[in-house]
């Protein structure tokens, strides 16, 4: 494996050579010098084709999430003007990598293809295929397939606690936010996730879960007493910085927080190891099944 291409005077050849040199040299302006004035790049994370500016800060950005960034060239094949280049793409996620709420310290082997294709001035356009499921597994991600949105339904995505505290909730506290923008959802979840590992360690506090879906996002956290809620809200220093966030800054456009008492527990069900029995119990009950077997009890949120 090499990261450099046969020498030959082909000028496809040469730009290509000067294409991945750039790349390897973590110098987007190079990058985009190797292109003509139009010329356009695309691969499966974008929307559309960018060029110029928009295609330098997205080197920048890629070698900032991956500062030891290196494409080690595989194979390469020319059909006239253009060059099909098969790499390898690897690194350490050790910097910002969007949608992730911090570096995975994850390291990436990618296979992949570039389709180079050259005309009058430079490369008129780089097409990139691979795989973005192997990417983010590589890392230490997950990667979630959701229908698409229709109306009235809109997925995303969710995460909770999973402490196994079966204490019955003498209150919840909810949440929803509205995000406008990629940045504001980003900084939600980095502050959502600081602010439940400071109160994850209240003595009132029994679960947390947190969904995302189009631009809103909501939290139902499950506490002992509407009192434990206040308190451990008021201790988190994380909590206090978000909402000066919101009051001195204006991050998020809407909004709203409140805390709700049970009015009717209805009995919860699981299923018996033992015999297979489904068995229904009271909340705070500690179950048992007529085999004599002893149930687990559910966390409840």
């Amino acid at each position: 494996m090499t990261d450099t291409i046969p020498a030959v005077s082909s000028a496809p050849l040469q730009l290509a050579q000067a294409y991945f040199d750039a790349w390897n040299a973590h110098d987007g302006i190079a990058v985009v010098g190797t292109f003509a004035p139009a010329g356009t790049y695309l691969d499966p994370t974008l929307p559309g084709p960018i060029g110029g500016d928009h295609l330098a800060g997205y080197v920048g950005g890629l070698v900032a999430a991956f500062p030891d960034l290196r494409f080690a060239l595989e194979d390469v094949a020319v059909d006239g003007d253009r060059v099909i280049g098969r790499w390898r793409m690897q690194g350490t996620n050790t910097g910002p990598l969007p949608g992730a709420p911090e570096p995975t310290g994850g390291t990436c082997d990618l296979p992949g293809v570039d389709v180079i294709t050259v005309g009058e001035g430079g490369i008129t356009s780089v097409v990139g295929y691979f795989d973005q499921k192997t990417f983010v597994e590589q890392l230490g991600l997950q990667a979630l397939v959701v229908p698409a949105d229709e109306p009235p339904m809109t997925w995303g995505y969710s995460v909770r606690t999973d402490l196994g505290n079966p204490t019955v909730p003498g209150a919840l506290s909810m949440t929803w936010t509205d995000v406008g923008s990629d940045a504001e959802q980003e900084e939600v979840q980095i502050r959502s996730r600081q602010i439940v590992q400071e109160v994850a360690a209240e003595p009132g506090f029994i679960a947390w879960l947190g969904t995302a879906s189009g631009r809103r996002m909501h939290t139902v956290t499950a506490w002992t007493s509407p009192e434990a809620a206040a308190s451990a809200m008021a201790r988190s220093a994380g909590h206090r910085e978000a909402v000066a966030r919101v009051r001195r800054d204006g991050l998020l456009p809407r909004g709203f927080t409140s805390i709700w008492v049970p009015h009717r527990l209805n009995q919860q069900q699981t299923d018996c190891p033992a015999c297979g029995t489904k068995v229904w119990f009271d909340p705070g009950a500690a179950p048992r099944c007529d085999c004599g077997a002893e149930l687990t009890v559910g966390s409840y949120l």
